[in-house]
């Protein structure tokens, strides 16, 4: 019997997550069948469930609930937490699991990461299109014995996972003002602050999937308005700024300047392979020049991956990387069982702080080197159909005659003083469009004219 759903679910499945706009492209009664399709098509018996603050989790989390445990799934209810402390208990518990979130995205949206035991992420090609057949043929159990939820709590376990072994003396007397955006990083940084001696200002703790001070993306620099005015109000060594399901992590200098992500992902990387020589660190198209300039220049190699947290994930399994970044603010690490973590990023980037604070240095002295090149905000333009934007894209640039043009993800475009990519958005029908330059004045006349261009061709159909 095949199903038949109120909300346009075709929208929500991606090809790495299930996200759409609450309740038109996601409900509770897609949440439910997705219980029951996880459950049912994996033969899980037991999986872990965690949610995010956003104003319509509490109900796709009970709908979510009943669909698992009606298929007889038994339930391990983790609650409100980050994304990637639903990949630690699914790693250290050896459990499938789901993240209620739609992360970075605006508020009407929701969704759901999904995972297998050790935090493999589920992807079109690798679950979730079935996920979506059988919920569409409506194939499950009739009679099944219903499994129970139990409730676990496992911050403190990630707490001692996440600072074992570091040594937190060094940060005495640094002071961060933190954005926790009344996300889950609300939950994150008490934990931090009970076991590192530095201090966190922190702004806007309290969880609300409103997001009343500010957008859930902190690499928007309108969304950087507010940590901005805190680092000119006192005396801080550096500010960051983290997204709604508390997996992205943004940079802003002492004076209030973001430092763009994969710029801090240079530093990183550079820092990681004096102690790793040789060691394989990943980017994608849109990752900053000086990124894989750094790698090179540390005795590592180079590891292009997809744009993507679960396409990136893939590749650092596969190909046993030991760091990676994107532009986007997700930076991952082969110790954090291949995913993301804010977490280990802000301490990995506190261990080349402190060199560099004995120095004498500050925040943005550290960076400087790093900043050769300038990079434009992404620009999104939606489109009608993605295939055939891109088409028409690749030929107009092709008719520019650049110095290289690469199919790789999307287009990679090399005019010699200017580079950039396009890159077809994995969550919407859009292609983001981000230029390079060492001038910001021409990588943005660069993107001018091909946004231009993009916007001309947007509603062409076959």
């Amino acid at each position: 019997m095949n199903t038949t759903l109120q909300c346009d679910y075709t929208r929500a499945f991606k090809k790495a997550d299930i996200r759409g706009i609450y309740p038109l492209e996601i409900d509770e009664e897609l949440a439910y069948f997705i219980g029951r399709a996880f459950v049912e098509e994996f033969s899980y018996k037991k999986i872990l469930v965690a949610r995010d603050m956003r104003l319509s989790t509490p109900q796709l989390h009970e709908a979510f609930l009943k669909g698992a445990t009606d298929s007889g799934a038994s339930v391990v209810d983790i609650g409100l937490v980050s994304s990637p402390m639903l990949y630690f208990a699914s790693a250290t518990m050896d459990l499938p699991g789901v993240m209620i979130t739609a992360s970075h995205s605006p508020k009407q949206y929701n969704g759901m990461k999904l995972v297998h035991a050790q935090a493999i992420p589920l992807t079109e090609q690798h679950g979730l299109k079935l996920i979506r057949k059988r919920i569409e043929k409506g194939k499950f159990a009739s009679e099944v014995k219903r499994g129970k939820v139990t409730k676990k709590d496992v911050q403190k376990a990630f707490q001692r996972f996440v600072v074992k072994g570091y040594k937190t003396k060094k940060l005495a007397g640094i002071k961060i003002a933190a954005d926790a955006g009344n996300g889950m990083a609300g939950v994150l940084l008490p934990l931090l602050q009970e076991k590192l001696p530095l201090k966190f200002d922190v702004m806007f703790p309290k969880l609300d999937g409103a997001f009343p001070n500010r957008g859930s993306d902190p690499t928007l620099s309108k969304h950087q308005k507010p940590l901005r005015e805190q680092l000119k109000k006192g005396t801080y060594d550096f500010g960051v700024a983290f997204d709604g399901d508390a997996d992205r992590i943004a940079f802003l200098d002492e004076k209030g300047k973001y430092i763009n992500s994969a710029v801090i992902g240079a530093l990183i990387a550079e820092h990681m392979l004096q102690t790793n020589k040789g060691a394989k660190m990943g980017y994608t198209i849109l990752t900053s020049r000086s990124y894989e300039e750094a790698i090179l220049a540390g005795g590592g190699k180079p590891v292009s991956c997809k744009v993507g947290h679960a396409f990136i994930k893939e590749t650092m399994r596969q190909k046993d990387v030991l760091f990676a970044c994107e532009h986007s603010g997700h930076f991952y690490f082969k110790d954090y069982f291949f995913t993301d973590s804010v977490t280990f990023t802000l301490l990995a980037l506190l261990d080349a702080y402190v060199v560099a604070k004995e120095k004498g240095q500050t925040f943005s002295e550290m960076m400087k080197p790093y900043l050769k090149y300038q990079q434009t905000e992404d620009v999104v333009v939606m489109v009608k159909d993605k295939k055939l934007a891109l088409q028409k894209t690749e030929d107009y640039l092709r008719s520019l005659k650049p110095k290289s043009l690469k199919k790789f993800d999307g287009l990679v475009v090399d005019f010699g003083e200017v580079w950039g990519a396009v890159k077809p958005s994995v969550t919407e029908y859009a292609l983001k469009i981000m230029f390079e330059s060492a001038s910001k004045k021409l990588a943005k006349e660069d993107q001018d004219k091909l946004v231009k261009f993009v916007e001309s061709i947007a509603n062409d159909s076959r």
